[in-house]
């Protein structure tokens, strides 16, 4: 028969498997928490690291640092941007991508354990200790909990990772998320994760490296420069008016994907997220809404096809 004790024990240990699943040995045998590939596993295991960071636990935390490292990164970036036209002579601006993109990685690989534990301490310092972490994958991506920095989003399409003519995270719709970290007055991101072989991995926001770059290592067969040194991950850390939704709003957004015809009126508009309950009443107040015509205008470029965040009135 089972003691109390042991009854609670067995609980605890249910519950630990239920959040993080069973956990990982390093080489040095430090245990590592196994985290599902969802944003709520990502969110877990950032908040777990900054734990051991605040406690200055390092020997705990190294084990953390080390796996965020893509392993066999040449072959991942191939399979994910491809290798077409690497032999030829003249390269394009695409071409060749995943090899490039590999080569960019290197050099973040070298120093990610050090600038993450230094982004972890710049995130305590800042008190950017709240995190919302995003599926840039799914339709109409997102935080939810807070009010996003335009700016920040805006940031987020600079990189080939999200781009569905170069990509093939993107082409298959493979989960690539982004960490947005924020407290009442400032929020930033840190992008971008993957899943590989059971963990979260850093990709970073990568650029191609030039085709300079590559021949000359095939030509050498070392890498171009020194070592990288350690250096903060987090985009701009941006202040704002008001950065965390209030709950009882979240709870009764309703998130719909908007087509507007070139009179700026709704052509269809489909429900995405949000409360079931209040999906209709959304979906026919923005069909009484006129938006700006497509096109460019006064205010920049004004898309056909927009993500629309929606509170029904009551």
């Amino acid at each position: 028969m089972y003691s109390a004790r042991n009854w609670l024990l067995l609980l605890l240990a249910l519950f630990a498997t239920a959040r993080y699943g069973d956990a990982q040995s390093s080489p040095d045998g430090t245990s590592i928490h196994s985290y599902p590939d969802t944003a709520a596993g990502l969110e877990h295991m950032v908040t777990d690291m900054l734990l051991l960071k605040r406690n200055s636990d390092n020997a705990a935390l190294a084990p953390y640092l080390q796996s965020l490292v893509l392993p066999d990164a040449d072959t991942w970036f191939t399979s994910k941007f491809g290798d077409v036209r690497c032999g030829e002579q003249q390269l394009g601006p695409n071409d060749c991508l995943g090899p490039r993109m590999a080569f960019a990685y290197r050099a973040l690989a070298r120093a990610l354990p050090a600038s993450f534990s230094l982004t972890l301490t710049d995130l305590l310092h800042e008190g950017l200790t709240n995190f919302e972490a995003t599926n840039y994958m799914e339709e109409c991506p997102g935080p939810e909990r807070i009010a996003a920095s335009l700016k920040l989003v805006g940031g987020l399409t600079t990189t080939p990772h999200l781009s569905s003519m170069l990509s093939g995270l993107a082409q298959r719709r493979e989960p690539t998320y982004v960490l947005w970290a924020y407290n009442e007055r400032k929020e930033t991101t840190l992008p971008f994760f993957v899943y590989f072989e059971g963990a979260f991995r850093y990709i970073g926001m990568l650029h191609p490296a030039s085709v300079e770059d590559v021949q000359k290592t095939k030509v050498t067969g070392e890498d171009i420069g020194p070592a990288p040194s350690a250096h903060n991950l987090t985009e701009d850390q941006l202040e704002m008016e008001k950065v965390i939704v209030e709950p009882s709003l979240v709870q009764r957004t309703v998130v719909l994907r908007v087509s507007i015809g070139t009179d700026g009126k709704p052509k269809d508009v489909a429900y995405v997220r949000g409360p079931e309950a209040e999906k209709e009443a959304a979906i026919r107040s923005v069909m009484k809404r006129h938006f700006e015509r497509p096109g460019f205008g006064p205010g920049g470029l004004h898309p056909n096809l927009f993500c629309l965040s929606i509170l029904p009135s009551r």
